[in-house]
This record gives C-alpha cells, sequence and structure tokens, in this order.
C-alpha cells in the first residue's frame, strides 16, 4: 500500500484502515460467538439425548430384571432354588440375574435328563416308578414267606417340608434357616 505524501491524506488512510480493522475485527466476534452458541447448543443437544438413552436402557435393564424376578418355573425345587438365589439381587443388576436363571435352568434339564434316564431304564427292566412312596414286596415266592410292610423310598425333602418343597412350620422354601434342616 502506497502512502500519500500529504499529513492529512496520511491520517485519512490511517483512519480508512482502522475502520477496516474495526469492522474485520467485530465481524470475527460475531462468527466467533456463533460458532461457540452452535457448539455448545450441539452438546448439550447430544448430552441430553445420551442421557434419555441411558435413562430408557436403565429402565429396560429394570423390566427384564423384574420380570425375570417374577418367572417362576413348574419345577418346584428349581423355583425354590431360584427364589433363594435371588432374594440379594438388585433391581438392576441383570447379569446376576441372568446367572440365576441360568442356573435354574440348568437344575431343571438336569433333573428332566436324570427322569428321562431313569424312565428309560425302568421300562427296560419294569422297575418301579420313578415317584413312588414305597418299594413294591420283594419277591419271596421261593421263600415262602412275606415282609410285614413294604420297604420305604426316601422322599426328596425331609419328614417338615411339604411336597411343594416348602417349610411346614415356617413356610420358607428348601432348606429352612430357621430349622436348620
Amino acid at each position: 500500500m502506497a502512502m500519500p505524501m500529504g499529513f492529512a491524506a496520511q491520517i485519512k488512510v490511517l483512519q480508512e484502515t482502522q475502520r477496516e480493522q474495526a469492522e474485520r475485527i467485530a465481524f470475527l466476534e460475531q462468527e466467533n460467538a456463533e460458532l461457540k452458541a452452535s457448539e455448545d447448543q450441539n452438546l448439550v443437544a447430544r448430552i441430553d439425548a445420551l442421557e434419555r438413552h441411558n435413562v430408557h436402557l436403565t429402565a429396560r435393564r429394570k423390566e427384564a430384571v423384574a420380570q425375570l424376578l417374577n418367572l417362576r418355573t413348574l419345577h418346584q425345587e428349581a423355583n425354590n432354588a431360584f427364589h433363594l438365589r435371588s432374594i440379594d439381587i438388585q433391581p438392576d443388576d441383570l447379569e446376576g440375574v441372568l446367572v440365576v436363571y441360568g442356573t435354574s435352568i440348568t437344575s431343571v434339564v438336569n433333573h428332566h435328563q436324570r427322569a428321562l434316564a431313569h424312565l428309560s431304564v425302568g421300562s427296560q427292566l419294569a422297575q418301579t416308578p420313578m415317584y413312588s412312596t414305597t418299594a413294591p414286596y420283594p419277591r419271596y415266592i421261593n421263600q415262602g414267606c412275606l415282609p410285614t410292610s413294604p420297604m420305604p423310598i426316601g422322599y426328596a425333602y425331609p419328614a417338615a417340608y411339604a411336597q411343594s418343597g416348602y417349610c411346614l412350620a415356617h413356610n420358607i422354601p428348601y432348606p429352612c434357616r430357621m430349622c436348620d434342616r
């Protein structure tokens, strides 16, 4: 930029340059403020969206835990074991409930496998049914004597428990911690 020779002309050029620089500074400050405002709005919007998503996921976890805890099986022993194991589980501990539920399902599957194995062996050997309370009379035909009473078979639960697996005195699932049986 060429400077004019006169003093008044130099002052005029300097004033023009200052005005241009002031306009440029004002424009840059306005642009900077707009960028900061939009960036803040974007960050706030993203944080709000993430918080809503987190609340939604937490609600879904709690719902899944509640549904699994309310689940009941027809197999009483597995149901009692599930109930005992799930007493101390927190409302949002989905992993803990899944572990307890998987263990209960495994015990039901094992029970069914044992029952099927017993039934297949029982049908081949013509033995007593799996859930009889007494054994049939032994065959003493050749000896000529009969026993006075049938031989007892052990129950799945001790005598103080109902067939459903609950303590008769305290209505607590097996094993009852109050009776210590």
